[in-house]
């Protein structure tokens, strides 16, 4: 009867502690791999994504939109882990993303150039990444949240620094559900 007693007693507390959320926001993203045929102006992007909050953990994942610029699959899907802190209206989180990018990194040469290039460089970079995700300016007040300024830094998993990958999250709006 005791054990019953304690089980009743945590269950509402740990519904408490998770909690699932869905944001939508706006992303600008850069890659360049430092050769003659970089993409290296930011790309707007529309980010979704839902993340379950396990007290200090953050698991979660997302798909960004990116409709204009080179490249015929303009989307990118990704998980993420961050460690954030579970109490506050402050709630900044930092941790590993891992993604997969259709977004080019390079485009085709303008001229001088031989045409095969650009595919032997494209060849070489996955499409698949891995990065460091940042949210220093996170903050929850009541079901909302609101991030700002996020910050990402990455590369190609299969070839690390041959390529970088960095985006600026402008904002986010979520709603735990």
């Amino acid at each position: 009867m005791r054990s019953w007693l304690q089980l009743a007693v945590l269950l509402p507390g740990a519904a408490m502690a998770s909690e699932h959320e869905v944001a939508l926001g706006a992303t600008a993203v850069v890659l360049t791999n430092g050769g003659s045929f970089n993409n290296t102006s930011p790309r707007l992007a529309l980010d979704a994504r839902y993340t379950h909050a396990f007290d200090t953990w953050r698991l979660g994942g997302g798909v960004r939109w990116a409709p204009r610029g080179h490249g015929s699959f303009p989307l990118e899907l990704y998980a993420h882990v961050l460690l954030s802190p579970g109490k506050g209206i402050w709630r900044p989180a930092v941790g590993p993303e891992l993604g997969i990018s259709g977004l080019p990194i390079i485009v085709p040469p303008t001229g001088g150039y031989p045409d095969d290039l650009p595919n032997l460089q494209t060849e070489k970079l996955s499409p698949v990444y891995i990065a460091v995700h940042a949210q220093p300016l996170r903050f929850i007040y009541r079901s909302w949240s609101v991030s700002a300024l996020e910050f990402q830094w990455g590369t190609p998993i299969n070839q690390p620094g041959a390529a970088l990958r960095l985006q600026l999250g402008l904002v986010h709006i979520g709603v735990a559900l």
